[in-house]
């Protein structure tokens, strides 16, 4: 993904949306709460239910995120 778009991309996960995302192999992770998002054919898929929890999080609403607002 190029930088400049990535520059733009917040995490939709975010109540406010003020955390960014950064590109690893194959998926976007919020910076946050580590929350990945998977990428299909180079395009992000920043949907909830295709997202990867971080391993600590069993439901959206354990993220640290989601938690602090």
């Amino acid at each position: 993904m190029q930088q400049d778009t990535l520059a733009y991309l917040r995490c939709p996960l975010d109540p406010i949306r003020v955390t960014s995302l950064r590109e690893e192999r194959e998926a976007l992770v919020c910076t946050q709460c580590e929350v990945r998002f998977p990428m299909k054919q180079g395009l992000p898929i920043l949907i909830a239910e295709e997202a990867e929890l971080p391993a600590e999080c069993r439901t959206l609403s354990q993220l640290p995120c989601r938690k602090n607002r």
